[in-house]
């Protein structure tokens, strides 16, 4: 590890890699400044994906610790008690992603199957039931810490999340991942044939597209990067043997450094497809847009609100207060 530490290849890759995802943390930070300051971000979906961009940056900077040792002097390895208590957070952060994006998706479906229900919904008990239906997943790494830690607490590590779980919780923490990811891409396939009968019937709306779609986009852009990421991973370590140490180190930057970008590119893509985002964005950081041509944005409706009108219009419950929140 010292003689790997010493070389500059290996410390100019972990730099490249380290500054590409705090990329990232800034994008994902700016969205959690838009949505919490934004009054016209605070709907329950919206506030899962602020949630979720909390989860994203907490991934993108568990590469700190490691980074730092890898920098500093000394042997790069700290004991694998202080490595757990530092890095549960951040890579639980990065877990919760996962389980996120099924909970929004199950939000999603709520409101598209169940609308009436959804409209009377109570906002806040509902947000709380929805996050916390998606925080088993880093209780679990909390679970796997706490085993591989008792096992031999001050033994020094460098500070990688697969130092401090078993081999076998890492199998099944990547099980767990693919059903997740299979279950959200089922939740996004039932709402695209619902919509599709809804368009069949002459009753899907701009704006139920308009959120299907970014969402869809948003996850996919999420599943896509992951799932080529881990195929790119096992071909390069099954064919790992042709290759030189040097050439192993550049390929595994370069499929880090597109993992790193294909996440961080939810940000942007968010902010360009959802009308209520690039509205909330453009008010938030206006010192951005002094030179940019004005958008009256008086005259531009609040979709959450025109969903919620065409509801009462069509169902007439009592004080409908809200239906479906736009992404």
């Amino acid at each position: 590890m010292s003689e790997a530490r010493e070389s500059l290849l290996v410390r100019t890759i972990w730099v490249i890699n380290t500054c590409v995802d705090q990329i990232g943390t800034v994008l994902f930070a700016l969205l959690i400044i838009t949505t919490i300051k934004q009054k016209r971000l605070h709907g329950t979906c919206h506030l899962l994906l602020g949630i979720y961009g909390v989860c994203s940056l907490l991934s993108k900077i568990q590469i700190l610790l490691p980074f730092t040792l890898i920098m500093l002097p000394g042997s790069g390895k700290m004991p694998r008690l202080y490595c757990a208590l530092i890095q549960i957070i951040p890579v639980g952060g990065s877990m919760n992603v996962f389980s996120l994006m099924l909970v929004i998706g199950a939000d999603r479906m709520l409101a598209i199957f169940m609308p009436l229900w959804y409209s009377t919904r109570s906002d806040k008990h509902y947000l709380k039931i929805m996050y916390l239906a998606s925080f088993w997943f880093p209780l679990l790494l909390l679970g796997f810490a706490i085993k591989k830690v008792i096992e031999d607490p001050f033994i020094n590590v460098k500070c990688f999340a697969t130092d401090w779980t078993a081999s076998d919780d890492q199998n099944l923490i990547q099980s767990i991942i693919l059903v997740l990811i299979c279950l959200t891409s089922l939740c996004y396939i039932l709402m695209f044939f619902k919509l599709l009968y809804e368009q069949w019937k002459g009753k899907a709306t701009a704006q139920r597209k308009a959120i299907y779609r970014t969402l869809a986009l948003i996850m996919a852009i999420q599943i896509v990067g992951y799932t080529l990421t881990s195929i790119a991973y096992n071909i390069v370590m099954r064919i790992s043997s042709k290759f030189s140490q040097d050439d192993l180190q550049y390929i595994t930057c370069a499929v880090n450094v597109m993992s790193s970008l294909s996440s961080s590119l939810e940000v942007p893509v968010l902010f360009v497809v959802s009308t209520e985002h690039r509205l909330a964005f453009k008010s938030e950081f206006s010192w951005l847009f002094r030179n940019s041509p004005q958008t009256n944005t008086n005259n531009i409706p609040n979709i959450t609100s025109q969903i919620n009108t065409n509801f009462v219009q069509k169902y007439q419950p009592p004080k409908v207060n809200t239906l479906v929140q736009i992404n």
